[in-house]
């Protein structure tokens, strides 16, 4: 087994950033778009500029090279293999051509994009012509129509182009003899019942086309084929209408050039619209219904189509990924393996993605795969770290990131070594401390404690953390937690007063102060308590006493006393209304403006006597008047100012 990355890597010394291993010229622009690569390899448009400056110097080797490279770690990315197919067909590179569709469209990850297959069948109609190749070429051209059909157009809702070219194929046949006429006839009504039962775009404008053609074809048999298709059209239709509604919004345009890529139109690495995601999401559940009552095996082919297409356009999405492997978990695991491996090369530094597939790897008993999988998802989360520090961005979130990827790693070491292997682990990171954030030490505590039931060697572990995070308040808390859980009297006092002096976050030691009255209150001395309480006002004088008071006697960490009697108290993240003695009060203020907005509304009655509204009745509506005629602001003010109004009982008697 290799070791660590970041320890294989740095060795006793510092980190070596790529760009920065060699100095390069402003004119070096191939140099520096190469040292870009390798500090982010899922950025996609770096590569693209680097291909685009290749071909400009009509070096296509090097430039097929680096395509390559983004083939291998793109795979399921269609429109990078769209891109290098136009490429070729443009310069009569059919050899190549093939072996990219060879590679793209078979395999047991291929890909399943309409625009891939549109490359297909230019493909095979550039190396099949009609004209010199005749009948057997056409044979060709229809046996690829088909399966461009079947493997992806009845899938795609918006695949009204390729449905249209299928019948201009078909519609631009001149047959020679009455028998290919009729089999043109028979290719085209069989193609209208197949294309008119499928929800996409352009069905109504195909509808009326196909009633028309029937008619052109037989008017005395054109009612009999119409009837038979009609009940399928209309459902297709209602389909594709809820559909439409369902992912209004969702955006499925990507580049086909290489002219056309930027990076508005290429997903880039750690972004992606939630609300995009949210859409897709919404697509697949409404496709896992079934709706169209297709046999299990193409309802599962269609669902998977949804999935790849996603990936198109969430390529950074670590739940998209996820979500495929797991839908294809049930018919087979490999498949799903296959593809955890493809997202983890999209995603290098989703630890989601990496856990997965470490998780995969541990079932088949292949540890030596998974500590590769875990320790690269480190390995490339340590180098963006190291790009963070060099450009002063703030690194706090991806080191507490890496040392979330080691405990992770430390506890499968566990599962699968034993606990010597973890403790392993956990040396490797202590020589990491300035990388590595304090939640390591409280993790491997806990690991020796439950591993060993021994708190002798998790309360060392955790004694040599505060060398590192003496000042960290968050640390001690955690200290102090796992104290009071194995019931240490004498270690929970002793560092409660040599913690005092030393973290630094106001916050963080008044909740040290609290955890400790509430641990003497509930385990130790009254009296203790108090002193302590007294030290706290002291400490911190803005306090409210009843804050604190009310604190020491939380219940399962939960200040009942709060929720159940002072609810007002409750700071937002604990509504009242959370409680039942809220609750209760909701209903009494609820009940209390129900019963005003009665009254106001009995007053409102009691001054506008039926009379008046009858004169209203009378009164044009407001919707005849394009300008207001009456200021009623100013009306208001007036009367209020000048007029007194009667009481209904002086009313009354004035009428």
């Amino acid at each position: 087994m290799s070791a660590t990355p970041e320890l294989a890597k740095n060795g006793p010394g510092a980190f070596v950033r790529p760009s920065k291993r060699q100095s390069r010229t402003d004119d070096d622009v191939r140099g520096r778009l190469s040292d870009s690569i390798e500090e982010n390899p899922s950025d996609i448009c770096t590569y693209l500029e680097l291909v685009r400056l290749l071909q400009d110097e009509d070096q296509l080797s090097d430039a097929r090279q680096v395509l390559d490279r983004l083939h291998e770690r793109f795979p399921l990315f269609a429109p990078l293999w769209t891109i290098e197919l136009g490429y070729d067909l443009e310069r009569d590179e059919f050899a190549h051509a093939e072996t990219l569709l060879t590679r793209s469209l078979s395999g047991e990850l291929d890909n399943n994009d309409l625009g891939l297959w549109f490359m297909y069948l230019d493909f095979v109609r550039r190396k099949n012509n009609i004209i010199t190749g005749g009948e057997e070429a056409r044979s060709v051209v229809l046996k690829a129509f088909d399966a461009v059909a079947t493997k992806c157009a009845s899938y795609e809702p918006r695949s009204s182009a390729f449905w249209t070219e299928y019948l201009s194929f078909l519609e631009h046949w001149k047959p020679v003899s009455k028998w290919e006429e009729q089999q043109r006839v028979d290719l085209t009504r069989s193609l209208y019942k197949r294309m008119l039962c499928i929800p996409f775009d352009g069905l109504e404008r195909s509808w009326s086309k196909y009633t028309q053609w029937e008619q052109e074809v037989n008017s005395l048999t054109a009612r009999k084929f119409i009837g038979e298709l009609s009940a399928n059209y209309m459902k297709a239709r209602s389909l594709y209408q809820e559909w439409a509604n369902i992912t209004k919004g969702l955006r499925k345009t990507l580049p086909s050039r290489l002219s056309q890529c930027s990076r508005q139109t290429i997903p880039q690495p750690d972004h992606y619209d939630i609300d995009q995601l949210r859409l897709w999401k919404e697509w697949i559940n409404w496709e896992m219904q079934n709706k169209l009552d297709l046999p299990e095996p193409e309802h599962n082919q269609r669902i998977e189509y949804v999935y790849k297409q996603s990936i198109q356009h969430l390529l950074f999405s670590p739940e998209i990924w996820y979500n495929y492997s797991m839908y294809v978990m049930s018919s087979s695991s490999a498949k799903a393996r296959d593809i955890l491996v493809a997202g983890t090369k999209a995603i290098a530094n989703s630890c989601t993605l990496a856990f997965k597939l470490a998780e995969s790897y541990e079932l088949q008993n292949d540890v030596n795969e998974m500590q590769l999988c875990l320790e690269r998802c480190i390995d490339y989360l340590v180098l963006e770290y190291h790009i963070m520090s060099d450009e002063n961005q703030d690194t706090y979130e991806k080191r507490q990131k890496i040392t979330f990827a080691y405990c992770i790693y430390m506890n499968a070491m566990k599962r699968v070594s034993g606990l010597s292997a973890a403790r392993k682990v956990f040396g490797k990171c202590r020589k990491l401390k300035d990388l590595l954030t304090h939640e390591i030490y409280i993790e491997n505590a806990y690991l020796e404690y439950h591993n060993q039931s021994d708190h002798k060697t998790a309360c060392k572990v955790l004694e040599l953390g505060m060398k590192y995070y003496s000042d960290s308040g968050e640390y001690v808390n955690k200290y102090l937690d796992f104290l009071i859980l194995i019931n240490q009297d004498s270690l929970i006092k002793s560092l409660f007063e040599t913690s005092l002096d030393k973290v630094v976050d106001a916050d963080q030691l008044q909740t040290i102060y609290k955890k400790v009255i509430n641990y003497e209150s509930k385990f130790g001395s009254l009296n203790n308590a108090y002193s302590i309480e007294n030290r706290v006002f002291e400490k911190f004088p803005h306090l409210e006493k009843i804050e604190v008071f009310t604190d020491r006697y939380q219940i399962q960490n939960s200040n009942l006393v709060k929720m159940l009697e002072l609810d007002y108290l409750q700071d937002s993240n604990h509504p009242f209304q959370s409680s039942e003695h809220g609750r209760k009060r909701l209903r009494e203020n609820s009940s209390s403006a129900s019963a005003f907005n009665n009254n106001k509304r009995q007053k409102s009655e009691d001054f506008v006597t039926d009379k008046v509204i009858e004169i209203l009745k009378f009164l044009p509506k407001r919707q005849y008047f394009k300008t207001a005629v009456l200021d009623a602001e100013k009306l208001t003010r007036y009367l209020s100012e000048n007029v007194t109004i009667p009481s209904s009982t002086e009313a009354n008697q004035i009428v």
